[in-house]
């Protein structure tokens, strides 16, 4: 079942988040246009900023009503209560952000964007605390704080790289280069066409999984339980590039491409079959396919609990529950925000 939010925006939806009563749904478009909407799918608010793209909405979950936004490189605070001007305006970095998060306690909003910079801005004192830079050759598209680690923060970009930071020092404590990560399988060009890069990361509530959503339309899942990060497996999610991942619970986790299709996946199987080919030894070569391959294809396989496809290329994602229902807003290439209603005790 599924329900489309229309009338509000002109241009493709780049980006959509739900607030944590799931009274309001925000969403941005690449026109920039900043629409609120109400949970009965009615247009409560619409602001325009010429000549400028609403790149990341991001509500808070401390503070009732308050809305992160930000428009090409300034970040604005709004309340929904009250939407005619914004309640205050971060100017920090010095080009287009693309994506915006807030910490558990939210005391931090970091702020990546297309110079390979995150902007870590201390939300109690309204500045800058820290510039996390010079690790990101290219954008960085994506930020994810790490849950129960209040110094630590993960960056992907489209250099390819995920860069774990402690941001009080600052300091990188790890990198992992994609392309060295992901293997080569039998799809050869098709890979050296679509690299890893890294477009999206979200992690467990629990702290013990990071996904990755990367453009060779693989999802790379890894263990960051521990004080080191490594990674598990790969998820061969999408014909196309991965765009979104999101976790609907602390083992269920969901996926969206630019092949239109959105995954369920449950990490708990894929545990298992990690599990078992461990205990059994990789599967050996076999013609062009390695065993790394063959274990990913069998975890993916083992993983995959359910395939949804959509009307168009998945530009952001967000699960909530409604009324006791598990949701997805889904923004696309098109004006228009989807509601669509699942139930995971059916899948």
């Amino acid at each position: 079942m599924t329900a489309t939010l229309t009338g509000g925006h002109t241009a493709s939806v780049l980006c959509v988040d739900i607030d944590k009563t799931a009274s309001f749904l925000a969403s941005g478009s690449e026109n920039g246009e900043l629409c609120i909407w109400k949970s009965d799918g009615s247009l409560l608010k619409k602001i325009e900023h010429i000549d400028t793209g609403c790149t990341s909405v991001c509500f808070s979950k401390e503070k009732e009503n308050i809305l992160y936004v930000s428009f090409d490189e300034k970040i604005k605070v709004y309340d929904i209560k009250n939407l005619e001007d914004p309640v205050d305006c971060f100017e920090f970095n010095q080009e287009e952000i693309n994506q915006i998060v807030l910490d558990e306690k939210e005391k931090y909003l970091a702020a990546c964007d297309d110079s390979g910079e995150i902007k870590i801005v201390d939300l109690y004192d309204k500045k800058v605390f820290k510039t996390l830079r010079s690790k990101h050759t290219n954008i960085c598209s994506t930020a994810c704080f790490r849950p129960r680690k209040p110094w630590e923060i993960i960056t992907g970009g489209l250099d390819s790289k995920l860069i774990h930071w402690d941001f009080s020092r600052p300091k990188c404590v790890d990198q992992f280069n994609m392309q060295e990560l992901q293997s080569v399988n039998a799809e050869g060009d098709a890979y050296m066409f679509n690299p890893p890069l890294v477009h999206n990361l979200a992690a467990s509530l629990d702290g013990h999984y990071l996904a990755a959503a990367l453009e060779n339309g693989h999802v790379a899942v890894f263990d960051i339980s521990r004080k080191n990060i490594r990674e598990l497996y790969s998820l061969h999610a999408h014909s196309q590039g991965t765009s979104q991942v999101h976790f609907l619970s602390n083992k269920k986790l969901i996926s969206g491409g630019n092949d239109c299709s959105i995954c369920i996946w449950d990490l708990e199987k894929a545990d298992q079959v990690e599990t078992e080919s461990a205990t059994n030894g990789d599967a050996t070569s076999n013609g062009h396919t390695n065993g790394e391959d063959v274990r990913n294809e069998s975890v993916s396989e083992a993983a995959k609990i359910a395939e949804i496809q959509h009307v168009g290329k998945i530009n952001w994602m967000k699960p909530f529950v409604l009324d006791g229902s598990q949701k997805i807003a889904i923004a696309d290439q098109s004006p228009n925000v989807t509601i669509l209603n699942f139930e995971l005790e059916e899948i």
